[in-house]
């Protein structure tokens, strides 16, 4: 069994249900969180990372998440195509950094906070003629696996929520002790200081919340 201090590993935390939970699971397993934060110039860049910072304060980690700035190749793309996530294929371009910044930091491990959920909105996103996710699938998780594994064979991928569903990693959160910093993580996609509560992420966050029966701060969605 490793120490905590052997342990480290690199989790790309973006403020959200999954990675705040994540946080939670590496820490009751004695491992070293190495908190990273995506800026691609995302429209809730400003509300994921106050909520990253929020989650690591929570836990009594000594700093906030580094920054991987990416946010002139987001505007880049954002120029042409005004989309939520502005990067194309952005876990491809996340994950091949991260792999870097996991050796720099001398991490055995990569931690992933996707879960079941995620793994089919491809095919939702698909029918409904919406932008693909075809990096948040299970085939491209493999395939990434591999590539790992030629390029950085010291580093691990993990994706504890792999099996979980929202709901379920909401339940798992809380029960770790992670509640507060749940309530207090971001989720809208319009980038809101409020949530919207229409969203495409508001309506999961809100599903997954009451299913666990988790109750949410009164006004805590704009409607």
């Amino acid at each position: 069994m490793r120490t905590p201090s052997s342990a480290r590993t690199l989790l790309l935390l973006s403020g959200g249900v999954e990675s705040t939970t994540l946080l939670f699971q590496l820490l009751a397993q004695g491992r070293t969180p190495v908190p990273l934060f995506a800026d691609y110039s995302q429209r809730s860049a400003e509300q994921e990372r106050l909520a990253a910072a929020r989650a690591c304060e929570s836990c009594g980690l000594p700093a906030p998440p580094q920054l991987l700035d990416l946010r002139a190749e987001g505007r880049a793309h954002q120029r042409i195509n005004r989309l939520h996530v502005p990067l194309p294929l952005r876990n491809l371009t996340l994950l091949s950094l991260v792999l870097g910044w996991a050796t720099t930091h001398r991490c055995s491990s990569v931690a992933l906070g996707l879960n079941a959920d995620d793994f089919g909105k491809d095919a939702e996103f698909a029918a409904s003629g919406a932008v693909r996710y075809t990096t948040g699938t299970r085939e491209f998780v493999q395939r990434f696996e591999g590539l790992a594994a030629v390029v950085a064979p010291g580093v691990a991928i993990e994706l504890p929520q792999a099996a979980m569903t929202k709901t379920e990693v909401v339940a798992e959160g809380v029960r770790l002790g992670g509640a507060p910093a749940l309530l207090r993580s971001y989720s809208c996609m319009r980038g809101r200081a409020i949530h919207c509560g229409t969203c495409m992420q508001c309506v999961a966050r809100r599903a997954a919340f009451a299913e666990a029966a988790v109750r949410e701060p009164a006004g805590f969605y704009e409607r």
